[in-house]
């Protein structure tokens, strides 16, 4: 069993390697760059502004925040669909894998708790008015709690029981009271009360691993989501070959339909757009992205490149949609000028574009502390969109042609 971690293992993080440079370009890092400067800039504003006496909502926020980070990150199993077949054999040896699979994602989680709990360090230490020595004994607690909850996840594949919601709200409601318990009584109870609970876990799965079956099934699903969640990630920076992209009708949109039945190619590129989950859904989630970074944009100017940024990643990400037809013989015998394919395809991505600079601008221009420079962002993105329709368009075209 400690081979076939190791090399799956290994076959994972050069994965994430390979994948590492498409997603961490000159181009996000930059991004990044500016959205960490601009948001360490408020976060520091923000803290310098809590007085020496603690806001009545300083301690139930740090608990729902810690109680959401807990939950950041699950158990990497890295099971396999054949893994059920070849591998039922040594269902008994699943606890010495699953033991591998602990201490890697143990590993991992507790860093992702320290650098949060690094984070939040200054709002702890300034807002609640502690000392460094108190902020030490919360990230163990936090630490604690986040095995515990692993050790819980690894339960569950051996006992279904715990799947159970009754199950599953007793113990996110411990976790919960721990963390109270260590904000508002005693920190020292609140380490003591998370080392046992990870007593109390482990115990239970060392006696579940001994009484009941491994579950396969549900074990492996896990993993497929916990995978394909990364995957989709990735598909928002290079195309990855597992994720296939979906076709289904959404009926509420139909309505964005009406109108275009009499040009062939705008229904049919409208259509593909809207029932394709790999454009409709990239477009989403970029808008989505921009617009909680433009919401806590710091400055104008910073608003205006994210705003520019997401334009550019919808307008070329699009582009792809406009060959997509070219398997399809029937539509190169429709008696149809080529230049009202061009026209149709222009069109619809002048919409899609326009929708996301209307929202974005709204979110970006509707502030309190409104000024007439603000009006400088809906012009030069307008402009973008006008460049991206035209010269990029026909230049892409033109490429792949």
């Amino acid at each position: 069993m400690n081979e076939i971690w190791n090399r799956r293992l290994k076959k994972y993080q050069s994965m994430l390697l390979r994948y590492a440079k498409y997603v961490f370009n000159d181009h996000f890092v930059l991004a990044l760059l500016f959205f960490a400067g601009g948001v360490g800039l408020s976060y520091s504003n923000f803290v310098k502004g809590l007085p020496e006496r603690p806001f009545w909502w300083e301690q139930p926020t740090l608990i729902i925040i810690l109680f959401l980070i807990i939950h950041i990150g699950k158990l990497v199993s890295l099971l396999e669909e054949a893994d059920k077949v070849f591998l039922l054999p040594k269902d008994y040896q699943m606890k010495d894998y699953f033991k591998l699979v602990l201490k890697h994602s143990t590993l991992v989680s507790c860093v992702i708790q320290v650098i949060f709990l690094i984070i939040l360090a200054p709002f702890i230490i300034r807002g609640l008015q502690w000392n460094l020595t108190m902020w030490g004994i919360l990230l163990v607690v936090q630490c604690l709690l986040k095995v515990s909850y692993l050790l819980f996840l690894a339960v569950r594949v051996y006992n279904t029981a715990l799947k159970k919601f009754s199950q599953q709200c007793y113990f996110q409601l411990t976790l919960i009271a721990i963390l109270a318990i260590g904000l508002y009584l005693n920190l020292v109870l609140s380490l003591i009360l998370s080392l046992g609970l990870v007593v109390i876990i482990k115990h239970s799965f060392d006696k579940s691993a001994q009484q009941h079956i491994f579950k396969w099934n549900e074990t492996i699903k896990s993993e497929k989501e916990r995978v394909m969640t990364l995957y989709r990630f990735i598909n928002m920076f290079t195309d990855v070959p597992q994720i296939v992209g979906q076709t289904k009708r959404h009926k509420i949109f139909d309505f964005l339909l009406h109108g275009t039945s009499k040009n062939v190619y705008l229904f049919l590129y409208s259509r593909s757009f809207i029932r394709q989950s790999g454009f409709s859904g990239l477009f989403l989630r970029l808008l989505f992205l921009a617009s909680i970074i433009v919401f806590f944009s710091p400055n104008y100017l910073f608003s205006l490149f994210i705003i520019c940024i997401c334009l550019y990643l919808i307008g070329v990400q699009l582009f792809g949609l406009y060959f997509i037809f070219e398997d399809n013989v029937f539509t190169h015998i429709y008696p149809i000028d080529e230049n009202q394919k061009k026209s149709a395809f222009k069109k619809l991505l002048g919409k899609v574009l326009l929708l996301a600079w209307l929202i974005l601008n709204i979110i970006a221009v509707a502030t309190p502390l409104f000024e007439v420079k603000y009006l400088l962002i809906p012009a030069v993105s307008l402009g973008e969109i006008y460049l991206i329709t035209g010269s990029f368009l026909r230049s892409y075209i033109k490429k792949n042609t």
